[in-house]
């Protein structure tokens, strides 16, 4: 299933990561370096880019501010967790052609025409252990997953890649919203769910907003 090669994709990056931020040997490079850091009271959040997985759309993690320990001290006292935020495209790849592409998308487009909501995205929250835990291993846990429809307003007007944009806010506000709370990591499936909710709201009427701004200009 489709949900199962995500996921798959998912924990198979937070792994490679991990071992890639414990790689000591300068002949090994380091990937997923974060292209922009966000201090808040609370915790830091890292946007990453270089997910292996052609649907990546956006990358998120949220890091607990903790105490100076190296990571024998922590395996020593607790498994430290951050809090990974995924957001990847559904159906069919931006360039596939194929038969079967273009009967998916046919369908996508006529469910729309009748008022269906097709998903466009999927978001993962993750937690994942930030050192090896005491058995040798990461700890990884699927916090959180659901799949939204990012497409816009058929009143917008808008092109189909303004799902991606509003993908892209959705993202970005459940990161920071990580930075509001003072223990994300212990937020349930259902607090998120609400959460995500009101990000998709909220991004799709900005996004909707800016392009009405736009044409009157």
């Amino acid at each position: 299933m489709l949900f199962d090669r995500i996921l798959e994709d998912s924990l198979g990056f937070i792994r490679r990561k991990l071992w890639s931020d414990k790689a000591h040997s300068e002949s090994i490079k380091k990937t997923f370096q974060p292209t922009q850091t966000i201090s808040g009271e609370f915790g830091v959040i890292h946007l990453l880019e270089g997910r292996d997985t052609p649907r990546a759309v956006r990358t998120w993690m949220y890091t607990p501010k903790r105490q100076k320990l190296n990571a024998a001290q922590m395996v020593a006292t607790s498994t430290p967790m951050d809090l990974h935020i995924y957001i990847d495209f559904l159906g069919p790849l931006p360039h596939n052609t194929t038969p079967s592409a273009m009967d998916e998308r046919a369908l996508q487009a006529s469910q729309r025409q009748r008022g269906v909501s097709v998903p466009t995205h999927r978001l993962q929250i993750l937690r994942a252990s930030h050192f090896l835990n005491a058995e040798g291993f990461y700890s990884l846990e699927l916090v959180h997953w659901q799949d939204v429809d990012c497409f816009p307003p058929v009143h917008s007007q808008l092109a189909d890649k303004a799902a991606d944009k509003i993908a892209l806010l959705v993202a970005d506000k459940l990161a920071f919203k990580s930075l509001e709370v003072a223990q994300p990591l212990k937020l349930s499936s259902e607090t998120w769910s609400q959460i995500v909710d009101k990000a998709l709201a909220e991004a799709t009427a900005k996004v909707v907003a800016r392009a009405g701004e736009s044409q009157r200009y």
